[in-house]
């Protein structure tokens, strides 16, 4: 059976450090399911801190002005999963993208569908009624799923609608996976953490690899939008302190960490906790 292991849970908690760890232990390779770390040249900010003896499949695939999906990214690393696997090896994703993972561990019917942008400039114009009978005409199980936002949301109705009428759907890899969280349940602690992470960063470089990508790349792409980017292009333009800057990003991360949270809550995952070592 193809085997793999997820450490999964909010930034900062040493995942991609016990990944290694547990990457010793028997025959494995490791993937990134970063979506911060998909773009070249952007290492500092996003944390691509392992050692560079360890290779991790997953990052540096699209450079900062090229699009990037789930799609995209799963298209890269399937060959080299599906290699290991071959080879009768152990595969330990690694990352905090909870859509990453579970294109993995369980898929995403809808991944592989493309934008059809021609048919979306047909349905902009209409009404969200018009939307809904539109899509109740497709696949109606599709509309009576949808939450009460989601139903008066146009972008995620067209969406809906675009891959209702796409006759491809992604497969699904079976694989006996386990997910393993790492957290703080103590908020000072990961705070504490978090602060220390972005303190470190920009000792090594940030303001400066953020200089030289706004060089090369216009700031309002989405990849220069990330956390940490968003905050030091303002203190750049003189918008804000550093302090400021550092009280922004630190938030940043604080908010992402509690959406990641939110998310693996929902998923099988046995948790641990880093600061007081306790496994629930």
């Amino acid at each position: 059976m193809n085997k793999l292991v997820a450490i999964v849970g909010p930034t900062g908690t040493g995942k991609t450090k016990k990944a290694i760890e547990l990457s010793k232990q028997e025959p494995s390779i490791l993937v990134s399911a970063d979506s911060r770390q998909v773009y070249r040249h952007m290492d500092i900010v996003t944390g691509k801190d392992h050692p560079k003896d360890i290779t991790i499949h997953g990052i540096d695939i699209v450079d900062p002005d090229e699009p990037c999906s789930v799609a995209i990214w799963y298209d890269a690393v399937m060959p080299h999963i599906k290699q290991a696997w071959k080879e009768g090896k152990q595969v330990i994703l690694v990352g905090g993208t909870g859509l990453y993972v579970k294109a993995i561990t369980s898929g995403i019917a809808t991944m592989q569908v493309p934008i059809n942008q021609v048919l979306r400039d047909e349905l902009s114009p209409l009404s969200i009624p018009e939307l809904q009978a539109k899509l109740s005409s497709l696949d109606s199980l599709k509309l009576a799923s949808m939450n009460h936002s989601d139903l008066l949301n146009p972008r995620r109705l067209i969406r809906a609608i675009e891959v209702a009428g796409h006759p491809e759907k992604s497969q699904i890899i079976s694989c006996d996976s386990k997910l393993v969280g790492l957290k703080y349940s103590v908020e000072s602690i990961e705070r504490n953490k978090i602060q220390e992470r972005v303190v470190s960063r920009l000792e090594l470089g940030a303001i400066t690899e953020t200089k030289s990508l706004l060089s090369l790349y216009n700031p309002n792409l989405q990849s220069m939008s990330a956390i940490g980017y968003r905050s030091i292009i303002k203190f750049i333009e003189k918008s804000c302190t550093e302090d400021e800057m550092i009280e922004e990003w630190v938030s940043g991360e604080l908010s992402y960490a509690k959406r990641q949270m939110t998310w693996f809550r929902k998923q099988p995952v046995i948790w641990y906790d880093v600061a007081t070592r306790i496994w629930e």
